[in-house]
């Protein structure tokens, strides 16, 4: 074989060694790159399901499944009769959810009725007194829960709630809902959903529904759990239902009424305990620097409840006159309490409430005195769904001396104004001088 031959075969070798080597470093690195960006995308997509599972919804749903008091009606998840696991906190209120939305937003009742009003005679929700106490619409006295609530535009969306007229609650319909209102009344097809009587929202409360009939008359729930109709001037418990953004995640809590879900990074201070001496007080109201709050008990001496008539002569408060609720309040109460220094004069509510304003609470939160110590006036937020039989500051009219008395079914009375009756104080403090406690029933704020 000659030399250019032997040469040509070398070189023609060496280029299959140098395909060859090519070949392989192209399939090793091709398999490295099939191999790691396969593990690369099922990391991504594992990592995305964690976050996915992390939102409230999710959770709840993931976590309720298999229950019988859960259940999926026209693609909502409604939770049922005596569920366990639909509690969760919110503005230092508890709520109940009622239905995971098919967006995953999550709509709630309160656990409790926050105040009792008339809903307004023949009036639809929109333009009933219920609607202008729940949502702020710019007017004075609007808004009174709305504007309670901590940082509603983070937690809160527009509430999807079913408003057609009903008839017959064995014939229910959903071709009307409501647009763009934060916070509304239940509808009859939630309280059907969630079982009715056998439902979680029954608790013995007298409370509004959304609905009305062809006739302009309210439905309402009764303190038995029975459906039925009014003609608006029935002052009643106001049962809110708000819903949560779908991106809402939970920071703690199982959802059960020991351990219910958390969603707040911090703290609001409405609804909040604080503790003065040795009593125990919620901020219903935040106003400015001051905050109001109402005795979370039985005004008590020495560990005795105190009774007391209201006057001798209508609503109308007057601490400079003897032989009042109002004197008694100021000058015995407030004079043993070891904080009283820190309790500041303000304005509250004192008006009349009923036909003779057309049932309008605003105008009855308008009327005000100058005092130190009073009661709860209707359209306050009552945070005691517990305490019964106690005065409120509010009269019927200025010739009568009927005061009314609120109970523990949310459906409020009047008595003479001479009885002797059980007292929940309210008083106003300084916001700034709470340095101590983090609010809740566990830690509340206290005065350094």
């Amino acid at each position: 074989m000659s030399k250019e031959v032997k040469r040509e075969v070398k070189k023609k070798r060496k280029l299959n060694v140098q395909k060859i080597f090519n070949l392989v470093s192209f399939t090793f690195i091709l398999a490295c790159c099939i191999f790691y960006g396969s593990r690369f995308i099922k990391f991504y997509i594992e990592n995305n399901k964690t976050e996915e599972i992390k939102t409230l919804a999710d959770n709840i749903i993931n976590n309720n499944k298999n229950s019988d008091n859960f259940k999926s009606i026209n693609g909502s998840y409604y939770f049922t009769g005596n569920a366990e696991k639909n509690y969760l906190t919110y503005s230092n209120l508890i709520w109940r959810i009622i239905r995971i939305n098919n967006d995953e937003s999550i709509t709630l009742i309160a656990d409790n009725s926050l105040t009792a009003l008339a809903s307004g005679e023949n009036q639809n929700f929109e333009n009933s007194y219920l609607y202008k106490w729940l949502n702020d619409n710019d007017e004075d006295y609007t808004g009174i829960l709305q504007n309670s609530l901590n940082n509603p535009s983070q937690y809160l969306t527009f509430t999807n709630t079913c408003k057609d007229n009903i008839e017959d609650t064995g014939n229910i319909s959903c071709k009307e809902t409501t647009d763009e209102i934060y916070i509304t009344t239940p509808s009859i097809n939630d309280y059907v959903n969630t079982g009715s009587s056998d439902s979680f929202m029954n608790n013995e409360e007298n409370f509004y529904l959304i609905n009305n009939n062809s006739k302009d008359k309210v439905w309402y729930v009764d303190n038995e759990g029975k459906i039925s109709t009014s003609n608006g001037t029935d002052i009643i418990g106001v049962k809110p239902v708000i819903t949560i953004k779908s991106t809402i995640s939970e920071i703690e809590g199982d959802g059960t009424k020991e351990n219910p879900y958390i969603i707040e990074d911090e703290r609001g201070l409405f609804g909040s305990y604080v503790k003065l001496g040795n009593d125990i007080w919620r901020i219903y109201q935040v106003d400015g620097d001051n905050i109001k709050l109402s005795l979370d008990s039985y005004l008590k001496i020495n560990d005795q409840e105190v009774t007391y008539k209201y006057s001798n002569n209508g609503y109308y408060h007057n601490d400079t006159t003897r032989d009042t609720l109002a004197y008694y309040l100021k000058n015995t109460y407030l004079s043993q309490l070891s904080y009283n220094d820190y309790v500041n004069e303000v304005e509250y509510s004192n008006g009349i409430y009923g036909s003779n304003n057309d049932y309008d609470y605003s105008k009855t939160l308008s009327q005000t005195v100058p005092t130190k110590v009073t009661v709860l006036s209707i359209g306050d937020i009552f945070l005691n769904p517990v305490a019964t039989n106690y005065y409120t500051s509010t009269g019927i009219s200025t010739e009568s001396n009927l005061v009314y008395v609120m109970q523990n079914d949310f459906r409020l009375y009047t008595k003479i104004a001479t009885s002797d009756l059980k007292i929940i104080p309210v008083i106003s403090i300084r916001k700034d001088i709470l340095t101590k406690g983090n609010g809740s029933i566990d830690s509340p704020y206290e005065v350094q």
